[in-house]
């Protein structure tokens, strides 16, 4: 199918005076020429076209966008995988940075207590990325979930969270008589491992047995088993080595 240059402008939501800059620099030249000189985009130019729009995105200046479309060993797929893990990336940042302002808030209204570290978590960009990579970038666990999470939504992966915190409070029971092993919270782990399996990653009782492990060792996880009762994480833990123990 064949564009002219006013169609693929609207198409993308660029001015055609930005597809002539881009055709004079050897960016983006048009499939070829219709009899009246008009110029002519393919299939192809749009896919060209979609990937200079996802450097730009990126903050990638068009010097160094040709340089790199240029190269003769440039792979249309490879680059699109690089687009999403960057903009996954960025998505991740700032739905920690709505959890910092929303928190930020709760705990003005004296609805919630932040620590002084919570501040400011949300604006170290890399820390926590870097950091699952370096545990578990080497799984097979993160290489699904992060082609999983990437698949999904922002309105599915809102749900996912919501659905996640459910959980954990049902995991830790907000009755203060009930005990790890108790049928309830029980059932709450095993749907936990359900949810684990079915939006992030194949995941069995021995693997949410050391997961369970890390919640009370890291106090960036421990928090959230804390805020619903004091002890909250030692409770799940214990609870999920009951679990495991009956499913391994």
């Amino acid at each position: 199918m064949a564009y002219t240059i006013k169609e693929i402008a609207d198409l993308a939501g660029v001015t055609t005076r930005t597809l002539r800059y881009y055709d004079e620099i050897g960016l983006l030249n048009p499939a070829g020429k219709a009899a009246n000189g008009y110029r002519r985009y393919d299939q192809e130019s749009l896919l060209r076209l979609q990937q200079i729009l996802f450097f730009r995105e990126l903050g990638v200046p068009l010097k160094e966008i040709q340089f790199v479309m240029s190269r003769p060993d440039f792979s249309l797929l490879e680059a699109l995988e690089l687009h999403r893990s960057a903009l996954q990336a960025r998505a991740e940042r700032l739905d920690r940075l709505i959890d910092t302002v929303d928190q930020t808030i709760a705990t003005i209204q004296g609805e919630w207590n932040m620590t002084g570290k919570d501040y400011f978590d949300a604006f170290d960009e890399t820390r926590y990325e870097a950091e699952a990579r370096e545990k578990w970038g080497h799984t097979d666990q993160y290489a699904e979930s992060r082609k999983k999470w990437a698949s999904y939504s922002k309105e599915q992966q809102d749900a996912i969270k919501a659905e996640g915190g459910r959980l954990t409070i049902r995991m830790v029971s907000e009755d203060p008589n009930a005990n790890p092993g108790d049928p309830d919270v029980q059932a709450a782990v095993g749907d936990y491992l359900a949810y684990l399996n079915e939006y992030f990653y194949a995941c069995d009782a021995s693997f949410l047995r050391g997961l369970a492990d890390m919640w009370v060792e890291d106090p960036r996880f421990a928090v959230n088993y804390e805020r619903v009762r004091e002890g909250g994480a030692a409770f799940v833990r214990e609870a999920v080595h009951i679990y495991a123990d009956q499913h391994e």
